[in-house]
């Protein structure tokens, strides 16, 4: 839950930083086939993991040619092209040491940046039927399909930070970055497009879709913690990310 709501928090304060350096994923925020697309690009990955499973040479060169890319847009609004030089040690800092803490610190960096640069890029509509469509997916994927737990798979044993492991006195848990991403989306979001009142620079539905958010995914652990087994996040965490919001927007 601390990680969840770090990474909202954080995102929210370089959000402002990524608007000045223009780096948007999409130009209209408003356009709500942006979720759409969006969408369909998580599938295309989905489906070239799980494809490419086997070959590990070939997957590996992929995600860290992916991670390069994204670590260098992350650090860009704060560093401009010098941005490569800190996106060239996490990866090797990753290709070196792939231990618990160089995937945690490195998932986070990219949490952080990635939540911010899809904030600013979507409208608070769009980025709710964003959520909404990949709750619904999440839930075929795991319980239906299960696919989405034959990904997990592949990304743990490739050691990429996809995942978050945090230890415990029994096994590690495991939450997927996209659970921490994906509804702190509409956080930033709340932050960036609308008017109103503030506490600690932090705006009342912003505010309100981060608590919604972590309430959420306490239920998913408890949930998780009475049925030990895998389950799908983005059910529990959108709908309280969804919930708040519209607690907080309803009231401004």
């Amino acid at each position: 839950m601390l990680i969840f709501v770090l990474v909202g928090l954080t995102a929210m304060l370089f959000s402002p930083s990524y608007e000045s350096a223009n780096v948007k994923v999409f130009e209209n925020p408003s356009d709500p086939t942006n979720s759409i697309l969006y969408f369909f690009a998580i599938i295309l990955f989905t489906a070239v993991v799980l494809i490419l499973a086997r070959n590990k040479i070939v997957l590996k060169l992929i995600m860290y040619s992916l991670l390069l890319i994204s670590a260098f847009y992350v650090f860009y609004p704060f560093l401009g092209y010098l941005s490569i030089l800190p996106s060239l040690i996490i990866l090797l800092a990753l290709m070196k040491k792939p231990n618990g803490v160089t995937i945690d610190v490195s998932a986070f960096f990219l949490a952080c940046g990635i939540t911010a640069m899809f904030g600013i890029s979507l409208e608070p509509l769009p980025a709710i039927l964003l959520l909404i469509v990949l709750a619904i997916y999440d839930f075929l994927a795991v319980y239906k399909t299960k696919h989405m737990l034959d990904l997990a798979e592949s990304i743990l044993d490739l050691k990429l930070p996809l995942l978050f492991v945090v230890p415990t006195d029994d096994k590690p848990t495991m939450l997927g970055v996209g659970d921490v991403v994906i509804p702190n989306i509409l956080t930033v979001s709340a932050q960036t497009f609308l008017k109103a009142p503030s506490f600690f620079g932090i705006k009342l539905p912003a505010l309100t879709t981060l608590i919604g958010g972590s309430l959420g995914l306490l239920a998913l652990l408890i949930f998780a913690e009475r049925f030990k087994k895998a389950h799908a996040g983005l059910p529990f965490i959108n709908t309280g990310a969804i919930l708040g919001f519209l607690l907080g927007f309803l009231t401004i």
